[in-house]
């Protein structure tokens, strides 16, 4: 993919260095940590960033980095862009987050460099999987949902078949509710690799006292309140188990509830 490919891609402004945009890269990685950076680096990436001090144009300089893209709308300031045209690094600005724009690399088999750590906003990029972590609060019904509509997103905007799409927003929904419903707080991860989807999610709350019982359809604990909204038909887990190729679900009373649900791209299941 050459640099114009790639800000057409990202729908991105060319800041600085429009005389490379022809030039093609082969592998991108996204952090916020330069230190980071400097450990996954290797010459020719494109960095995604959201650092956008002076700091983050040496950086790339170090790694030799093939561009710098700035997301969420980020641009750097005259002595940022006056040190990158000085380096001769062409320098991007988009205004996906950097989960979208690494999705939308992924989508095009653009590979990263290597296995890296999550960063602080929960993005990692690597040869082989793209991850994102999102945070639910207990009982926060004006919320709920939110998650699951931003995995949809993130799904078909990579490009993934439609009706898989619908599978796992189903599956991510019901598991979401489950945690604004009766647990304090859980953390839900989207994974993606070529094979297949991941979510997985670990919720901090009263558990689930009989799992056999809680799979069986209409059966719910839900209060009244919840009913009154619309909730606690007793089809949620049924329902993430009819969605998924692979549904586990693990709970200890008094400490909370994990789930692990795979959704196969291959049709035929194999991976």
């Amino acid at each position: 993919m050459t640099l114009r490919e790639l800000a057409d891609l990202l729908e991105a402004d060319v800041i600085s260095g429009e005389q490379h945009l022809d030039e093609e890269f082969e592998c991108a990685g996204a952090s916020d940590l330069m230190s980071d950076v400097l450990a996954f680096g290797v010459s020719g990436v494109v960095l995604l960033t959201g650092l956008i001090n002076t700091q983050s144009v040496r950086t790339a300089d170090i790694i030799e980095a093939k561009a710098i893209v700035y997301v969420r709308g980020k641009k750097p300031n005259k002595e940022g862009i006056a040190l990158a045209e000085e380096r001769d690094i062409p320098i991007l600005s988009t205004r996906f987050f950097m989960y979208k724009a690494c999705g939308l690399l992924y989508s095009r088999e653009i590979g990263g460099v290597g296995n890296i750590s999550r960063e602080s906003n929960g993005i990692m990029v690597s040869r082989h999987d793209l991850s994102h972590a999102f945070r639910i609060k207990g009982r926060n019904f004006s919320k709920a949902g939110s998650v699951s509509i931003d995995i949809k997103e993130i799904l078909r905007e990579i490009g993934i078949d439609p009706a898989v799409v619908r599978r796992a927003a189903i599956a991510a929904y019901e598991a979401e509710m489950n945690v604004v419903m009766y647990a304090d707080k859980g953390e839900m991860v989207l994974r993606l690799n070529p094979k297949l989807i991941r979510i997985t999610l670990e919720d901090e709350g009263p558990g689930i006292e009989d799992i056999e019982m809680a799979m069986h359809e209409g059966y719910s604990t839900a209060t009244e309140e919840m009913r009154e909204m619309g909730f606690g038909a007793g089809m949620g887990l049924p329902n993430i188990k009819k969605n998924a190729d692979v549904f586990e679900l693990k709970s200890t009373v008094g400490k909370g509830t994990s789930y692990n649900i795979v959704i196969y791209l291959n049709p035929t299941g194999e991976i």
